[in-house]
């Protein structure tokens, strides 16, 4: 079990990288893609760009995706760093779901009302961590 699942973008790994960095830095534990393993039918397509073209029905996509779905469900809180793709959003949606803390890091281009769905959103890695803190005093 992890404490944290850490989705983004592969356009964004190093600000993923950041916050796995973070969080791992205070004793947390962390899950995100940018650092998984994954086996030689899923390996192929936990790159930028791999999965583009292939069916949702591949054998290797469908074991990535229980995979990851596996963590999220493990996982005891989310974070959500932006910008960030759909795939990320869509497990934003499914952590809160499952009734887990939310959080976002980065850069919000505009409001989103589904956004509330955070229990913080903060600048920065450093922010996250700031608040992490605070919330425990």
């Amino acid at each position: 079990m992890s404490d944290f699942f850490i989705a983004g973008s592969w356009r964004n790994r190093d600000a993923v990288l950041d916050v796995v960095g973070a969080l791992e830095r205070t004793g947390a534990s962390t899950y995100s893609f940018v650092r998984a393993q994954y086996d030689d039918d899923a390996c192929a397509f936990a790159a930028p760009g791999g999965a583009d073209e292939v069916a949702l029905d591949d054998p290797g996509i469908r074991k990535l995706f229980a995979q990851d779905l596996e963590a999220l469900r493990e996982a005891d809180q989310f974070v959500l760093v932006l910008p960030a793709g759909a795939a990320a959003h869509i497990e934003a949606g499914i952590a809160f779901g499952l009734g887990k803390r939310c959080f976002a890091v980065g850069p919000v281009d505009r409001s989103e009302t589904l956004y509330r769905i955070f229990d913080a959103m903060t600048a920065d890695a450093a922010g996250l961590v700031r608040h992490l803190d605070a919330a425990e005093r």
